[in-house]
């Protein structure tokens, strides 16, 4: 694996952000630049290549077009952007994607709804449109909703969703076309994020716009400003990117810093405090990538090591101990990874070189290494890069799974329903192949099943199937993988962990969440946790009633909950505690709102209890509370949201 120094780390650590402007392996990218170096963009859940001859290809999700090569179908490798030449940057957004072109003008395509393709309209396009009446542009940016260029002469414009004032132009109002910021000069670089907007300045410093309840502008306050306002002490910055909540600079001596939102620590300076002017980033100590497993977190560090911290009684910490740790300790031994993942009680880490190790309990072999024995430090998964090497990896509860580079899959450990995918019932202690999976693009483990999402947006399960949660129309166990029928468009998955952005597998039903913002259900419907009206078990997904706009969704054991892109929730299912949120302890074979509930972000649920992070980093929670799973400090159950407290 090449080396690179810290700036360049930096570097690919905010370029991978929404809204970076600065292609991956690049110091800044400058305006002005006419240059075709090749370039490569992360959108919400596509990518886009720009080609050396100023062509671009892009992949994965096509629900509104944002592939640009006039189909809606999603494509698992590059497909031409149609009719587009003269390409010298691009950017993916969250469904739309934009491309400048060297004569200054730009081309988008993609989502509309909000006016993001800058061509007058709110209509979708399947092939790019030019952005109207944008000339001189010499850098561009597509965020969640939004788009910005900057211009040859330092201004900048920006077009689509402007409810947070992300435009720039003093308003609140939408527009389909571009805009001017107000006030902007000397512009280099430009990055639009989830509902704000940044700029980086010629001499070093920066300006921002937009959404600010969590410090995200960097100016000192929480308030949203609908023109630029400078981002505080923030100078020699030479790369600036935007995330949801958050933005971060690198700065000309390879350090960066970052402000907003950091409930997760995601300004990695040791806190878990929000900042509304820029924070460092803490040293060599930087964490590229966190997991949260059954009691315990796990950090990626960018120098290839790992920290965690938590309940260690089965050494899920890897420090060669079992005692608990409220702060990160360091995982022994570990160099060179590159991916995290944390399970119940175990933890493991794909390495660059293809292979995987793991460490705590393994009384199922979930380590991989051939024992059953458990190990407080990490033990190489025997095996793994023989062939393939492995790309992503997922612990479940008593099982492992790795997603190896060609598409395919090995498994390890508890095999009792089947959950290891060989077509056998034989627990293994190393890695065996799942039968007949090919093109898998993510995989995940849950208690008794693992499930894959494939890259034409279809998923396939295995292992334990009452009440049908393999989704294959049967109540069957099997022990490789079966179609879930009736599933397309499927964005992500995720097995047992009550906690998803796409597919949530709950201890008797499964959810997925679709790229149009419907959920379809499927499983165990006694108290409604199918959420379709009725109480009758389904071994196929059924539609959700009356739930659009979803980002998130959540499967626990007899309750499923919801996101809505409006920062509200819905719930539907079993509600003997008030797992519902909704005031009330009746079931609810439909989604009901969670009262007084607003700017959630995401959405966790468990046996009879649900929580809720909010957009501040605080976070509520509703349901049982015998054991003070609520956190309010009680131990009475509230049907309503109660606040967490010291978060």
């Amino acid at each position: 694996m090449r080396r690179v120094g810290l700036a360049s780390v930096l570097v690919l650590i905010v370029a991978g952000l929404v809204g970076a402007t600065v292609p991956a392996g690049a110091v800044a990218h400058r305006a002005g630049s006419r240059t075709v170096k090749p370039a490569i963009s992360a959108g919400g859940s596509h990518s886009c290549g720009l080609l050396a001859n100023g062509t671009v290809k892009c992949w994965g999700l096509n629900g509104s077009g944002q592939l640009g090569n006039g189909s809606t179908t999603n494509a698992s490798t590059p497909v031409v952007v149609s009719g587009l030449t003269g390409a010298v940057a691009i950017a993916a957004g969250g469904s739309h994607s934009c491309a400048l072109l060297a004569n200054g003008t730009a081309k988008c395509w993609g989502l509309n709804g909000s006016g993001q393709l800058g061509n007058g309209t709110t209509t979708n396009a399947s092939t790019p449109v030019v952005v109207s009446g944008l000339t001189g542009a010499a850098a561009i940016s597509a965020g969640n909703a939004h788009s910005c260029a900057v211009l040859a002469n330092g201004t900048a414009k920006c077009w689509g969703n402007n409810g947070s004032g992300q435009l720039g132009n003093g308003s609140t109002t939408n527009a389909s076309t571009p805009v001017v910021v107000s006030g902007l000069t000397s512009a280099v670089a430009i990055a639009a994020g989830g509902s704000h907007s940044c700029a980086l300045l010629a001499n070093g410093t920066a300006k921002c716009w937009g959404f600010n309840l969590l410090g995200e502008l960097g100016n000192g306050t929480t308030t949203n400003s609908s023109t630029p306002v400078v981002v505080s002490g923030l100078t020699s910055a030479i790369a600036i990117s935007a995330g949801t909540y958050h933005s971060c600079a690198v700065l000309a001596n390879g350090t960066a810093k970052c402000w907003g939102l950091n409930g997760s620590g995601q300004l990695g300076n040791g806190t878990t405090t929000n900042a509304s002017t820029p924070v460092v980033v803490s040293g060599l100590t930087n964490a590229v990538a966190i997991s949260a497993g059954g009691s315990h977190s796990c950090g990626l560090l960018a120098n290839g090591t790992a920290k965690c911290w938590g309940l260690n009684g089965s050494g899920q910490l890897g420090n060669g101990t079992t005692t608990n740790a409220s702060t990160p300790v360091v995982v022994s031994g570990l160099t060179g990874a590159v991916a995290i993942s944390a399970g119940g009680s175990h933890s493991c880490t794909l390495l660059a070189n293809g292979t995987a190790k793991c460490w705590g309990k393994n009384s199922s072999g979930q380590l991989g290494n051939g024992t059953t024995t458990n190990a407080s430090t990490p033990v190489v998964v025997s095996g793994l890069s023989s062939g393939t090497a492995a790309v992503a990896i997922t612990a479940g509860d008593f099982h492992s799974c790795a997603l190896l580079a060609n598409g395919t899959a090995k498994c390890w450990g508890n095999n009792y329903y089947g959950q290891l995918g060989n077509g056998t019932t034989t627990s293994s202690s190393t890695p065996v192949v799942v039968s007949g999976l090919a093109t898998a693009v993510a995989i995940s483990a849950g208690e008794f099943h693992s499930c894959a999402l494939l890259a034409n947006g279809t998923a396939k399960c295995w292992g334990y199937n009452a009440d049908g949660r393999l989704g294959n129309g049967t109540t069957t166990d099997s022990s490789t993988p079966v179609v879930v029928s009736g599933l397309a468009n499927a964005v992500a998955i995720s097995a047992g962990t009550g906690l998803a952005q796409g597919l949530a597998v709950g201890d008797s039903h499964s959810c997925a969440l679709l790229a149009n913002g419907t959920a379809k259900c499927w499983g165990y419907n006694a108290y409604g946790e199918m959420g379709n009206g009725t109480t009758t078990s389904s071994s196929t997904p059924v539609v959700v009633s009356g739930l659009a706009n979803a980002v998130a969704i959540a499967a626990g054991d007899n309750h499923s909950c919801a996101v809505l892109a409006n920062g509200t929730a819905k719930c539907w299912g079993h509600n003997a505690y008030g797992a519902l949120g909704n005031g009330t302890t009746t079931d609810s074979s439909t989604p009901v709102v969670v009262s007084g509930l607003a700017n959630a972000v995401a959405i966790a649920v468990n046996g009879f209890h649900s929580c809720a992070v909010l957009a501040n980093g605080t976070a509520k929670c509703w349901g049982y509370n015998g054991n003070g799973q609520l956190g309010d400090g009680t131990t009475t159950s509230s049907a309503t949201p109660v606040a967490v407290l010291g978060l």
